[in-house]
């Protein structure tokens, strides 16, 4: 039985070229998150648009996977109406605190400028006293926070005296407690580590080494234009090699910050950490030099240029067998920060924002629009919360997301780069193909065992 002409192909799909002797094709469906392989003949009845011909055994699993949708159903507002109701229904409520305004590095790319200033007995308190606040303003189920900066660690004394109060307040108020910490890594001793996964409920670290010794030292060095990779990479293997570790349930994420003089050295310390044994007990990731309100972005590879560059990182982490998600397994509903409703950032200045790139960048001194509140003016009110309006923005076609295939997983990226004419689109728009044939590579075994191949499904690949 073959099926009326009552269906379209999706507007947001992903086609491998041909694979296996050239007879089949990968789909991948960036709203289900989920990746099938099809037989040639099928791909090009799918590319013709003559969906008559597709015998009615296949259409179920063709719709259920998105690859086809009804005629009538308009997939870009059904994709904003999901967005929109996970930020009403969000039930973690998330809060970033910078305990400091200081740190001990003088990082050239970045964007922020540091001074002395910690968070006294008063912004402790109104900070307190916000998030619960904030807690009363749904039915929150759990109490996210975030230690950021400058650098937290400088405030280590702030992070203790505050985790106690808010880890009784999410108790108080029958919610869940996790926190984070973004950190340069300097001061994260293994006893601070430990003490702070144990006592204080920080069970997510993200460390930033920017490749091996050479590199990292040239950009990542102290103020005072002192070395810093080998006491940070010393923290790590002292913390890893512990056999606390293995048994606490705590996760280190290295970020490795790359542009177009340092790249090629991210693969050296993927070496260095497989080497020194650290690479199985941690997450390892790369990210571009972006606009931190300043002109760093400028330095850093182009955007097809680090795409192509990440599949090389992808082909060195898979011959290591370390864990990393090739395909997002779940959609992007909420894309960032300013988007929760009620998350907001604490500055250790008593300034309140809903975007953590916004706090101690001199371009953004006096742009009072992206102040919320300021905790030591409590006359200071601001209704209006910055990038509110995104997804009406998206929608309304203000951005070039509207058509963009990966809308689903993307989100949009980042809204407040958007606003300042930079492209933030992510190196898996221009590298998802590729993505595909490594997500196959990795699982083929599972395709070739099928005898049937047409229509079978595989899940989005997720971090394990």
């Amino acid at each position: 039985m073959k099926m009326k002409m009552k269906y379209k192909l999706s507007n947001y799909l992903v086609f491998s070229q041909p694979i296996i002797t050239n007879k089949y094709v990968l789909v991948y469906s960036t709203v289900s998150t989920t990746m099938i392989l099809i037989q040639l003949d099928l791909y090009h009845i799918l590319m013709t648009n003559v969906l008559d011909e597709i015998e009615h055994d296949l259409i179920e699993n063709l719709v259920k996977n998105k690859i086809i949708v009804a005629n009538d159903f308009d997939e870009l507002d059904a994709i904003i109406k999901d967005n929109k109701e996970a930020i009403h229904n969000e039930t973690l409520l998330y809060q970033v605190i910078s305990p400091s305004a200081n740190c001990q590095l003088g990082c050239g790319y970045c964007g922020q400028v540091h001074t002395k200033n910690g968070l006294d007995e008063n912004l402790n308190k109104k900070i307190v006293e916000r998030i619960a606040k904030n807690l009363k303003a749904k039915n929150y189920k759990e109490l996210g926070i975030s230690w950021f900066g400058a650098e937290p660690l400088m405030g280590l004394l702030n992070i203790k005296k505050l985790s106690k109060e808010l880890i009784e307040l999410a108790s108080k108020n029958n919610c869940g407690y996790s926190a984070k910490m973004i950190t340069n890594g300097l001061s994260l001793k293994k006893d601070i580590f430990f003490d702070l996964v144990e006592n204080y409920k920080v069970k997510d670290f993200e460390i930033t080494l920017d490749g091996t010794a050479e590199n990292h030292d040239l950009r990542r060095h102290t103020k005072l234009n002192e070395k810093t990779f080998g006491l940070i990479f010393k923290n790590l293997k002292d913390i890893v090699s512990d056999p606390k570790f293995d048994q606490l349930t705590c996760f280190i994420r290295i970020r490795c910050n790359v542009d177009g003089s340092n790249y090629k050295s991210a693969l050296d310390l993927i070496e260095l950490l497989d080497k020194e044994k650290i690479l199985t007990k941690i997450s390892f990731y790369t990210a571009p030099i972006h606009s931190w309100g300043n002109d760093a972005y400028l330095s850093s590879l182009s955007q097809r240029d680090y795409s192509k560059f990440q599949i090389e990182e992808y082909l060195m982490l898979m011959k290591k067998n370390h864990s990393i998600a090739i395909l997002p397994g779940k959609k992007t509903n909420i894309v960032c920060t300013s988007l929760h409703e009620n998350a907001e950032v604490f500055d250790a200045d008593g300034n309140v924002y809903n975007c953590t790139e916004i706090s101690q960048v001199e371009v953004y001194k006096e742009v009072e629009a992206y102040k919320i509140a300021k905790l030591n003016n409590e006359s200071y009110s601001n209704t209006e919360r910055s990038f509110s309006s995104w997804n009406d923005d998206i929608l309304n076609g203000e951005v070039p997301c509207t058509t963009c295939r990966i809308l689903p997983i993307c989100g949009g990226a980042c809204p407040k780069l958007w606003k300042e004419g930079i492209s933030p689109c992510p190196p898996i728009k221009y590298n998802i193909e590729d993505r595909l044939l490594l997500e196959f590579s990795k699982r083929k075994n599972e395709y070739l065992q099928i005898k049937d191949i047409v229509g079978q499904t595989l899940g989005g690949s997720r971090k394990t």
